[in-house]
């Protein structure tokens, strides 16, 4: 009887008693405890573990489930760890900001009010060691009467009762804290949002001796926005820092377990649809992902078909038209260069002429992944990034088709006849296609560097599982590139000579086909076994294109 997968499920003690798969991270506590820092933040894109992470950091430390929570651990990492001895040992505050979500600000303090409520609620036996002053605050929250003064000291006011109660210091734990930042940036409540949350963090955590520590997760880190703005005692551990890198996600021994235990192979097809992660050095794969392919034994782009992209979705089709020539390039598996800034804000994003702004938006949030880091001649770093697998480019090529058919207002249909023309080999309908679409893109020059990331931008949408390898040279007065395609998924090679020329377009076309068989570009496609190969000559001169 095969564990049954916790996907979906979010909460610790229910996936241990339910007998679960679960993926040992409780080595994590020891870090922890041994890095002894006061307050820790961990941004890490969606769906990569970090409520289970929070959950998982409450059942061990909590002391309200003293005694009954030693089972959950005893055959776990953590049990074998001189730190075991912190087992049930703190009092714990945990916050789920996930549930501040709501489209306006008076919507999301309601919430907010609620959810410390709940929290207040299930710590009625404080009531005990009160004063009268204090059993009136503490009924403030549990009525929901409070001011808002007294709800941006909630946090502050429990962890002090909570201190004198156990004689402990408490451990406060904020899952999503970023969560109605981000509401509050869509929605337009933005600058209320912060100024309220950051009081809360500024009484919680500022100079609080009652607390042992606090843990906060998120998917972007937003210090510079003045959410810690008072405070100077935050450690971040983002995806490229050299701590925790294993602690959130599957690494491949992990993976490879998993599948394993469930009769799945770890082989190339997953890996180039899941993994392609690299947290400073660490490959790492998708959880969302990996768990849903092993229920349901399909490559599909699980993690992208979640909710959670509307600020991905929204930055790239409304930003500069640089970005759109950057989906093109990305889509074809090229890399592209970014300055690296974690303390970006969502304020930054406003300013969507700044291609750097987008890219450090996609990088943050896990749909862009570090590819390498090189020195310049005059010891400047520079980073590039590149989307980290099959998945990740499905979310892209939806984005791209739909720039196409909405903003742009080509017709689906001419797009459905590119397509058409490349997989059958019809070059009169692509070049049909083409001189339809080209008149519409208004960001377009004749630049070599457009009609290259453009045009594989456009056959990448079409093409699944496919392999670009692209060789550029430079001729007397002409651009070329040679683009080798495999698609192994219909066992169909393609080579593409690209021109652009500013004399005779189809002349140009016809040599570049005459160079395709003279040269023999085709030879690595027949010798990796393709059966069919498609040779297309495609010549630019401005907004015309000619195919041969």
């Amino acid at each position: 009887m095969f564990k049954t997968l916790p996907i979906g499920r979010d909460n610790f003690k229910d996936i241990i008693e339910r007998n679960a798969y679960y993926v040992d991270k409780t080595s994590i506590i020891e870090d922890i405890l041994s890095n002894d820092n006061y307050v820790s933040l961990f941004p890490r894109p969606r769906r990569f573990g970090k409520s289970l992470f929070i959950s998982m950091i409450d059942n061990f430390f909590n002391i309200e489930y003293k005694d009954t929570n030693a089972y959950l651990f005893k055959d776990l990492k953590i049990s074998k760890s001189n730190y075991y001895e912190y087992l049930s040992s703190r009092p714990v505050i945990k916050l789920d900001f996930k549930s501040l979500k709501q489209d306006n600000y008076e919507l999301m303090l309601s919430s907010f009010k609620e959810m410390i409520r709940e929290i207040y609620s299930n710590k009625k036996y404080l009531l005990e060691i009160l004063e009268d002053e204090e059993k009136n605050i503490f009924y403030g929250f549990l009525n929901e009467t409070a001011n808002i003064d007294k709800y941006q000291k909630s946090i502050y006011l429990l962890s002090n009762m909570l201190y004198r109660y156990y004689n402990k210091k408490v451990i406060i734990l904020i899952d999503e804290y970023d969560v109605p930042v981000q509401q509050g940036y869509l929605k337009g409540f933005y600058d209320e949002i912060v100024s309220f949350i950051r009081e809360v963090f500024s009484t919680s955590l500022k100079g609080n001796n009652n607390i042992e520590f606090a843990i906060m997760t998120g998917v972007l880190r937003v210090s510079k926005e003045s959410l810690f703005s008072d405070l100077n005692n935050v450690e971040v551990y983002s995806i490229i820092d050299r701590y925790y890198n294993e602690s959130f996600g599957f690494t491949e021994v992990e993976t490879k377990e998993l599948l394993e235990y469930y009769n799945l192979k770890l082989n190339e097809e997953v890996k180039n649809m899941y993994d392609g992660y690299n947290f400073n050095g660490t490959e790492i794969y998708n959880p969302w992902s990996i768990l849903n392919y092993a229920k349901y034994k399909l490559l599909e782009p699980f993690w992208v078909n979640t909710s959670g992209n509307e600020l991905i979705i929204n930055s790239i089709k409304n930003s500069s038209e640089n970005i759109k020539v950057v989906v093109e390039k990305l889509l074809t598996g090229d890399s592209v260069e970014f300055i690296y800034n974690d303390k970006i804000t969502y304020l930054d994003y406003n300013n969507l002429k700044s291609l750097n702004n987008i890219l450090n938006l996609l990088f943050i949030s896990g749909y862009l992944t570090m590819d390498k880091i090189t020195t310049d001649d005059f010891g400047n770093k520079k980073t590039f990034a590149k989307l980290p697998n099959e998945e990740v480019k499905y979310l892209f090529k939806n984005i791209l088709f739909e720039i196409l058919t909405t903003d742009y207002r080509i017709e689906s249909s001419i797009i459905e006849n590119f397509c058409k023309g490349v997989l059958y080999n019809d070059k009169e309908l692509i070049e049909n296609a083409l001189n339809r679409i080209l008149p519409n893109i208004s960001y377009m020059d004749s630049s070599e560097s457009f009609y290259h990331g453009y045009l594989l931008g456009l056959f990448s949408m079409f093409l699944n599982n496919t392999r670009f390898i692209v060789r550029s040279n430079r001729e007397s007065g002409i651009g070329r590139f040679d683009v080798m395609i495999k698609d192994k998924e219909r066992n169909i090679g393609m080579i593409i000579e690209l021109k652009i020329t500013d004399g005779n377009i189809e002349e140009e076309a016809i040599k570049g086909l005459n160079q395709i068989e003279e040269k023999k570009y085709y030879q690595d496609l027949v010798s990796d076994g393709y059966k069919t190969i498609y040779k297309y000559a495609i010549c630019f001169k401005d907004k015309m294109a000619c195919v041969k």
